[in-house]
């Protein structure tokens, strides 16, 4: 239910004719009623949009820009897509030089482009540059071995470019709905003058990074450690970890020693025996269940410090082609698995064999 929800383009038709004398024919189709109906009409549709303009006002239902401006009232600001960055190898002959800012792409249909930020010269046939993504976003994080093409013309000399690792540290920008979380948190929480919220949020306002817990005290007065968790849910990069610790030095009170860390990363390997449907390929069930652990994992990181066992299980059979599983053991045991407050799981190993 809104203010101007009773008005509507009959509601407003109808208090337009009821002004009009009685003697003036105010019938459908009749002159009166044709010039006003039009009118009626754009009044009605104005008040739609008076109904979203209030709506925007709010922030549980606004959106996009009216989101950006109306968290920038309590000095927030949305963070924004980063770019993933690694190492690109060259082949080709020896004292070619690739200059900084070279272009290399993965081979999809929609390549994904990344530049060099240092320049390389080939010795022994090969060199390795550092790369950036063009533009920021997740899916510049890209797997071993994806990034092949290049500009033959760019750089004469060079016969092939690879990434013998992944390219990590893309990340999107901030979503509506993440953003709405963390200002409602902002706003909903007492921060004051450098108090465990107030590092939390200092080190959240850093793209990169998810979550942020502080603990005051932690090694006697005047000791602060902030532990970061990445939007993957995994412990951040070095170099989002000295974002944040630069971002706080800028913030934080006058005698405070902070320390500022990733979260610490616990493997969790799994093994089982499972029955599988007929023509089911061992490995790509045993991708499935590692990616339905990552899933499970995300989900409960910073949140919950009980690993279930029979999650795991569930993540097992979950995957297509399992039918069932037994011996299971996570970490080598039949039991749950406890974390510390600053501890999070990450999909270990999965080894499964074929009842």
């Amino acid at each position: 239910m809104t203010i101007f929800d009773g008005e509507t383009y009959e509601a407003i038709l109808e208090r337009m004719l009821a002004r009009l004398p009685s003697d003036v024919d105010k019938r459908e189709g009749s002159v009166v009623y044709d010039m006003l109906a039009p009118a009626a009409i754009e009044l009605a549709q104005a008040y739609i949009e008076m109904d979203n303009v209030l709506d925007l006002g709010f922030v549980d239902n606004t959106y996009g820009e009216y989101l950006d401006r109306r968290a920038a009232e309590q000095g927030l600001t949305r963070k924004e897509a980063t770019k993933a960055t690694g190492e690109v190898t060259f082949e080709g002959l020896d004292g070619v030089e690739v200059p900084m800012g070279t272009r290399v792409s993965t081979a999809d249909d929609e390549p994904i482009y990344f530049v060099t930020t240092d320049s390389v010269t080939l010795f022994d046939g090969t060199a390795t540059a550092k790369a950036e993504a063009e533009v920021g976003g997740a899916n510049s994080s890209v797997q071993t071995g994806e990034i092949t093409e290049f500009d033959v013309s760019d750089i004469p000399g060079v016969a092939t470019v690879t990434n013998n690792d992944v390219f990590t540290g893309g990340f999107d920008e901030e979503s509506d709905e993440d953003f709405i979380a963390r200002y409602k948190e902002y706003v909903g929480r007492p921060i004051t003058s450098g108090n465990k919220y107030q590092y939390e949020a200092w080190a959240k306002e850093i793209s990169g990074v998810s979550n942020a817990m502080c603990y005051p005290l932690w090694q006697g007065p005047g000791t602060v450690k902030v532990v970061l968790i990445n939007e993957d849910k995994r412990s951040p990069s070095q170099e989002i970890i000295e974002t944040v610790t630069a971002h706080i030095e800028e913030e934080r009170p006058v005698g405070a020693d902070v320390t500022v860390v990733g979260v610490t990363e616990i493997p969790v390997d799994i093994t089982a025996t499972l029955t599988l449907t007929d023509g089911s390929s061992i490995d790509a069930v045993s991708a499935a269940i590692a990616e339905n652990l990552k899933t499970y994992f995300q989900t409960i990181a910073f949140d919950q410090t009980t690993v279930r066992y029979t999650q795991i299980g569930n993540a097992i059979l979950d995957a297509d082609g399992v039918i069932d599983y037994a011996d299971l053991k996570a970490n080598g045991t039949v039991a749950n698995i406890i974390l510390a407050a600053d501890e999070v799981p990450v999909a270990g190993s999965v080894v499964v064999t074929v009842n």
